[in-house]
């Protein structure tokens, strides 16, 4: 997947959850990107060696960097913004248009759900995120033609989100769709491969959460 922004500022943002695998978070960095960490996702830039450029959150979860360690943000534990969705909004103010998202799965269910909204905020706005673990990747796709490069052979689900149906067409999978419809009360979308290197989303009306990740997954 290319998730580098056209000006170069990808921006990845670390969060707390309990399965934040610093591995997984090593293996998709590079030494351009800029980081940044919600609350505990500290812990996690501090593991891997890394000096974020800004560390928000009640921390409730992590304690706050030291004096000189990293530039942070207090925020207040009664508050209507997530850490994760205040850092993004702040991530914005400063200008990046691609995003990686990490220890933003995992732990309490209500959390996840969270960021998955995080991610159609972001869609919304025209940036392209992601958000990994060590099962894969999933972002928010709003309407218009996206790009899977390089992905032949990974698992694929596609799914309704915020919509009650998605019209859509897929090209470059095992089961493709032309001007299809997928409903939000039945799981179509589910458990289908990419059989091309150029494989294309192509959302019509409404809005997807799409998951890309590797075939040996235990399927339903």
């Amino acid at each position: 997947m290319n998730t580098e922004a056209a000006n170069g500022k990808r921006c990845v943002v670390i969060g707390a959850s309990p399965e934040t695998d610093t591995d997984i978070i090593r293996a998709h960095i590079t030494p351009t990107d800029h980081i940044y960490c919600a609350d505990g996702g500290y812990a996690c830039a501090k593991e891997l060696g890394l000096i974020p450029e800004l560390v928000m959150g009640d921390f409730d979860s992590g304690e706050r960097p030291g004096d000189g360690e990293a530039e942070y943000i207090a925020l207040p534990v009664k508050k209507d913004d997530t850490d994760t969705m205040a850092i993004i909004r702040e991530c914005l103010k400063r200008g990046y248009d691609s995003f990686l998202l990490f220890g933003m799965t995992g732990g309490r269910f209500d959390h996840t759900l969270a960021n998955l909204s995080v991610l159609y905020y972001l869609a919304k706005r025209g940036k392209a995120a992601w958000m990994i673990d060590r099962h894969g990747s999933t972002r928010v796709l709003c309407s218009g033609r996206t790009a899977l490069n390089g992905q032949r052979g990974k698992g694929f689900g596609i799914f309704p989100f915020a919509c009650e149906e998605l019209r859509l067409s897929l090209k470059g999978f095992e089961y493709e769709l032309e001007n299809g419809v997928l409903s939000a009360d039945f799981p179509m979308g589910a458990s289908n491969t990419i059989i091309s290197h150029c494989a294309e989303i192509g959302i019509l009306s409404g809005n997807a959460v799409i998951t890309v990740t590797e075939n040996n997954e235990n399927a339903e």
